[in-house]
């Protein structure tokens, strides 16, 4: 028996949706047919990313709150990244220059699942191509 996983079956619905009832909708349905497919694309584009926010938020975590705050059993919630907030807002975290190139990563890596053609998410890739680079979002090369 094989064993399918949640970007394939996501990816087969999103294929279904866009090549078997589009084209057979117009108007409101249509649209919100294209609105479900995008939202699916984007749960697809989050799953392949988590693993990879999850380990910087926890790296950052470790650096700059010490090795209790990049760990936690509660993933999903992106508990280093609140901690680090957190830490922000009530005044116990400097902002350094080290500080600036996580966020700047973490916001490349969350604008690649919601909108990987954004126009943003463009510009910030050629602004931090090394940042995108060392996240393996970096800009194809045209050659």
């Amino acid at each position: 028996m094989s064993h399918t996983d949640a970007k394939e079956l996501l990816a087969a619905v999103q294929g279904f949706l866009r090549q078997s009832v589009l084209p057979q909708l117009e108007g409101f349905d249509a649209y919100t047919t294209r609105v479900a497919a995008n939202s699916l694309a984007i749960v697809s584009r989050e799953i392949a990313a988590r693993d990879d926010i999850l380990e910087l938020d926890r790296e950052a975590g470790s650096r700059w709150l010490g090795p209790a705050a990049g760990a936690s059993p509660d993933e999903e919630n992106h508990p280093a990244a609140r901690a680090l907030s957190l830490a922000l807002r009530d005044g116990r975290l400097q902002v350094s220059g080290a500080f600036i190139d996580y966020l700047r990563e973490r916001t490349l890596r969350q604008m690649a699942i919601d909108n990987p053609r954004y126009s943003g998410f463009k510009q910030a890739r050629q602004r931090w191509p090394e940042l995108a680079a060392a996240a393996g979002l970096a800009e194809p090369s045209n050659s």
